[in-house]
């Protein structure tokens, strides 16, 4: 009886690991999302700048 009763507490405990696991990975895929949209935001404001100051360098020529 004791067997059953460890395996039972062991299979919710892999059970509530898995299930922890799996949330904190759907967690980090939408943290990874959010960072590649901010990431690919920065490199437009970027290359816009660096565009503006090629304008701006060629009127002073």
């Amino acid at each position: 009886m004791l067997l059953w009763v460890l395996l039972v507490a062991a299979f919710l405990l892999v059970a509530g690991g898995l299930a922890l696991l799996g949330r904190l990975a759907f967690r980090l895929a939408g943290d990874v999302r959010h960072l590649g949209r901010a990431v690919g935001d920065a490199s437009d404001r970027i290359g816009r700048a660096a565009a503006e100051l090629e304008e701006a360098r060629a009127t002073l020529r």
